[in-house]
């Protein structure tokens, strides 16, 4: 008889023990799909388009801040901080290649314009920060500069993630097209520097009218404002008689290699690095760990209860175990049937908890974007099933059935033809 029709035969004549066993098999890898797709869904759709792609050599350096109560200040107004001498120290930092601060503006502005893209002419306060043309040369776009220039005409970088976020949630929500880089290089609106909506006109005699023109997108830019070269920067904060105020830096080191003894002589200095990234990540990685764990648990469980159904089995058919190896079977023969017939019962329980799992990932995702409103930076999904995440939970539910049935399986190798044919 081969060894394929003995399987088929144990698994009809056994079905309800193996069914039961299939179930929980199916039952941790639907808690599986499910954990995975919801934390990597989350990721993917909320944070990720939230967090700077900055390469591995490029920290971002920003002033430390000291709580108090409710308050927090920066550790400049206390006497320390991010200023220019700060900035000399972190350019004689062993590893540091070099340092490229972020120059804010000591005055308001505010912003004028959209009629191309939003059917409307827009008014709104707006924020804006300096930053070395070298550090974004490559972000710039071909036929653009990235240079002061002093005729009325400002070149700005916007967030890349700004285009990203703005394609995602604000276009459906404002029910407008979405905007390629292409499409957007080359805009222009108005900036009226020294004036806003919210704080005023603080000095009527200073207030500057420039026109702003969108030369690039840069992971480099501010998020929530716009970029323009720290030269002009320096100049405007000049012509309202502020001061330049650091609002944070870019460190480039010399090798990938030395991020991390650059990051702790940052921190000695009294200064932070935006971990951002790896802080986010890090939360999520525990609750992914978390889950595993729990969907693990599960999963051990299973293998346990595949390993006491086998033994049963096992124990039950003894006697034709005996006689299969007394017609020639050879051990390996009787481990591999054991083996293969719980193969095929982890295999159909896994896939029937991806096919459970994803369904109500899937609806799951559907309740919860359905019920929230268009507003802008709303994600498109929450759930993402990737091809490693259900590849991966698959090979666990299949995985779990064998290690489970490696036991019994060792066992049924074991059977003496001649003990069990006296008993």
């Amino acid at each position: 008889m081969r060894l394929g029709t003995l399987v088929s035969r144990d698994l009809a004549r056994s079905k309800r023990r193996l069914l039961v066993v299939a179930l929980a098999v199916a039952g941790s890898v639907a808690l599986l799909v499910l954990l995975g797709g919801v934390s990597l869904g989350l990721y993917r759709g909320v944070v990720a388009p939230l967090l700077p792609k900055l390469p591995v050599d490029l920290l971002k350096v920003e002033p430390r801040t000291v709580s108090v109560g409710l308050l927090a200040f920066d550790a400049a107004d206390l006497g320390g901080g991010l200023d220019e001498g700060a900035l000399e120290r972190l350019r004689r930092l062993d590893g540091v290649a070099a340092v490229y601060p972020v120059v804010g503006a000591g005055f308001p502005m505010r912003a004028e314009g959209g009629e191309g893209f939003l059917g409307k002419r827009m008014h709104t306060d707006i924020f804006a920060t300096g930053v070395d043309p070298v550090l974004v040369q490559g972000d710039v776009a071909k036929g653009y500069s990235f240079e002061d220039r002093d005729d009325g005409k400002v070149p700005v970088l916007v967030a890349r993630r700004l285009l990203e976020l703005y394609n995602t949630t604000v276009a459906s929500a404002l029910k407008k097209p979405r905007l390629s880089e292409s499409a957007v290089i080359g805009f222009e609106f108005q900036l009226t520097l020294g004036a806003s909506y919210s704080r005023g006109v603080p000095a009527p005699d200073k207030v500057t009218r420039v026109v702003a023109q969108i030369v690039g997108f840069s992971d480099h830019a501010t998020l929530v404002g716009l970029t323009v070269p720290e030269a002009t920067m320096r100049r405007w904060n000049a012509h309202f008689e502020e001061t330049a105020p650091l609002s944070g830096a870019y460190v480039k080191t010399r090798t990938p290699s030395d991020t991390g003894p650059v990051t702790a002589a940052i921190e000695q200095a009294g200064l932070t690095v935006d971990d951002t990234a790896k802080v986010v990540g890090a939360a999520l990685a525990v609750a992914a760990a978390l889950g595993g764990l729990f969907a693990g648990t599960l999963l051990f469980f299973s293998a346990f209860a595949i390993a006491q159904t086998f033994f049963l089995l096992v124990a039950e058919r003894r006697m034709e175990l005996a006689i299969l190896r007394a017609v020639g079977a050879r051990r390996g023969d009787l481990r591999t049937l054991v083996l293969l017939e719980a193969l095929a019962v982890g295999a159909l329980g896994a896939l029937l908890g991806l096919l459970a799992g994803s369904a109500l990932a899937l609806a799951l995702d559907a309740v919860v974007i359905g019920g929230l409103p268009d507003i802008p930076f709303k994600p498109a999904s929450v759930v993402s099933l990737s091809p490693a995440l259900l590849l991966s939970a698959l090979v666990l539910g299949v995985g779990a059935a064998l290690a489970g049935a490696a036991i019994p399986a060792a066992k049924a190798a074991a059977a003496n033809p001649a003990s069990a044919l006296r008993s």
